[in-house]
């Protein structure tokens, strides 16, 4: 009888036929806890063969059950045909080959793991300290200017591709050759509940949004998403709605798309002993979309009280620096990519809706699009009453608070008692 072991040996096996390959495995699960190999989504082993070559099975974490298959391949099949396209235009990151049940006609995975292989990248994982869950970069200063200059020249490689894909969406190999775009496979909200499970491509970032907005008003109607009010995450919701929906910018055709990687937090750029990125990893999630969305910074930039708590969405220090280091290389779209930023890390929060976000900063970042009539009080309990009387006619909302025993004038008691 086969182990694990030797099947997926076997089946890496005919890829690197010519060499002979150890696979190093922890002694228990405490282990692989502690080691550099867990993370929270996928833990990883080191296979390295006689030639000094060193490979790595990357394993898809159960989170105490497994998954259907039709959601974790397309997971696999999109960070591969990623690695493969980027490799392709010169973009230092692995190697990666699907397993054979996806790659060779006929096959099947005898394992219950869902894995693919990915070529070793040498490097440290990049450390970007903050003062706190909700505090700046504290960097002392010249090692910020240097983070600064690295990301920028990550990103300015990404901005360089001439992608040849006209739709919004996550890359996939297609049927006989080449690649192409498909649905969007993400965390959180943003799938059905039943086949087919991810959603897309898109035309446009509008139609993306309200996809994920109409996702996320579905897991609140049945209180499947975290939080303690479904009734105010779905009024918040159907706001966001409202935004995307008069949305100018986010309903333009784009000419041009770029590959976003979804899950920077820093440690995803490997550094050498000098601090300079030799590579990129971690590439699920990663998917096609506009320039504006593509070169905005991430939370890791914009993780702070201010933005948080008061709505801000003032430039942080690290991101003016960014401005500057584009500008300064030459890249004033890259720039103003940062400076137009906040409407993407905004729309971000789609179905993660927490109280603690200052609702005026996400209305502000639509800017002139915003409705005229769009101006809630600042007070959450009359936010709400005003929002449950715009909103009165969806249908949605009416089962959603018939369901939480909310009405109108429940809303409005709890709201003259709170002053």
């Amino acid at each position: 009888m086969h182990t694990y072991k030797d099947i997926i040996l076997g089946d890496f096996k005919q890829l690197r036929p010519s060499s002979n390959c150890t696979l190093h495995l922890p002694e228990d699960y405490e282990a692989l806890q502690k080691s550099k190999w867990y993370a929270a989504y996928n833990v990883h082993f080191l296979m390295e063969f006689d030639d000094g070559i060193k490979w790595l099975i990357r394993v898809r974490q159960n989170q105490g059950h497994r998954l259907p298959s039709q959601i974790t391949e397309p997971v696999i099949q999109s960070e591969v045909a990623t690695l493969q396209v980027l490799r392709d235009y010169g973009i230092p990151v692995p190697e990666a080959y699907l397993p054979g049940y996806m790659r060779l006609k006929g096959e099947r995975n005898e394992t219950t793991l869902d894995y693919f292989f990915l070529s070793f990248m040498e490097g440290t994982p990049m450390d970007i300290p903050r003062s706190g869950h909700l505090g700046e970069i504290t960097l002392p200063d010249d090692q910020l200017q240097h983070f600064i200059e690295e990301y920028a020249k990550t990103e300015i490689q990404l901005r360089n591709l001439r992608l040849p894909f006209k739709k919004i969406g996550c890359i996939y190999p297609a049927e006989h050759d080449g690649m192409l775009v498909g649905p969007i496979v993400s965390r959180g909200s943003f799938m059905n509940p039943t086949p087919p499970y991810f959603m897309g491509p898109f035309d446009t970032l509008k139609d993306m949004y309200l996809a994920k907005i109409d996702s996320a008003l579905r897991y609140i109607s049945l209180n499947a998403l975290q939080g303690q009010n479904p009734v105010d995450a779905y009024l918040w919701h159907l706001e966001l709605r409202e935004l995307v929906s008069h949305s100018k910018v986010l309903c333009e055709v784009p000419e041009q798309l770029f590959i976003k990687h979804d899950d920077k937090k820093g440690d995803e750029m490997m550094v050498n002993s000098e601090g300079k990125v030799i590579g990129v990893i971690d590439w699920e999630w990663a998917y096609v979309t506009t320039e504006s969305d593509a070169f905005s910074t991430p939370w890791l930039f914009n993780r702070t009280l201010t933005y948080v708590r008061e709505g801000s969405n003032s430039l942080t220090h690290p991101e003016e620096l960014l401005v500057q280091q584009y500008e300064t290389m030459g890249y004033s779209d890259l720039a103003d990519c940062v400076r137009d930023g906040r409407l993407y890390l905004r729309l971000d929060r789609i179905g993660y809706y927490d109280s603690a976000y200052k609702k005026s900063g996400f209305r502000e970042v639509f800017g002139d699009d915003v409705p005229s009539d769009l101006t809630p009080p600042e007070h959450d309990v009359d936010w709400r009453v005003f929002s449950m009387k715009r909103y009165q006619k969806d249908e949605g909302l009416k089962d959603v608070m018939n369901r939480f025993g909310w009405t109108l004038e429940r809303a409005e008691e709890e709201a003259e008692r709170m002053h």
